[in-house]
């Protein structure tokens, strides 16, 4: 079996919480078994690290009600997290391979920071003042006492 088809086929086990309910601690084993042997050519320190990293977020087999959600965030499919062995080649050509990172990396942030700095179309509202909006009538009494001035 491929790292591919081991990280998908439980990633549909975790996908609804009537099928994580099922997962029984063999399955468990079996997967991270699975896991532990594979044996690769390419790429071995990219599937070493991730390999580890599902190690060290495996639920506890006495729990009865373990807590999935880590897990799941894991192994879930990313970009930055392929399975796939020509995806995973990509990747090694984007973010570790010394020679191309550096200008993908750079023409990223470039593209990031175009996005962050583009021009905001700003709509001009013409607000009148709440005055010229709205006339309030105060009525004037016509009878109004004079002061005296002694």
């Amino acid at each position: 079996m491929s790292f591919h088809t081991i990280i998908s086929e439980f990633r549909t086990k975790l996908a609804s919480s009537e099928t994580q309910a099922k997962i029984t601690p063999t399955d468990l084993d079996q997967f991270y078994n699975k896991l532990n042997n594979l044996n690769f050519l390419f790429f071995k320190t990219y599937y070493k690290k991730y390999i580890d990293n599902l190690n060290r977020l495996r639920p506890d087999p006495k729990d009865k009600n373990p807590d999935w959600t880590l897990l799941k965030v894991a192994i879930a499919e990313n970009a930055y997290k392929p399975t796939k062995p020509f995806a995973i080649f990509i990747h090694r050509l984007k973010y570790d391979y010394a020679l191309t990172s550096k200008p993908f990396v750079a023409y990223q942030k470039k593209q990031n920071l175009k996005k962050l700095n583009a021009p905001v179309k700003v709509v001009k509202e013409e607000v009148k003042p709440k005055a010229e909006k709205e006339w309030i009538r105060v009525p004037i009494p016509r009878s109004r006492p004079r002061p005296d001035n002694n």
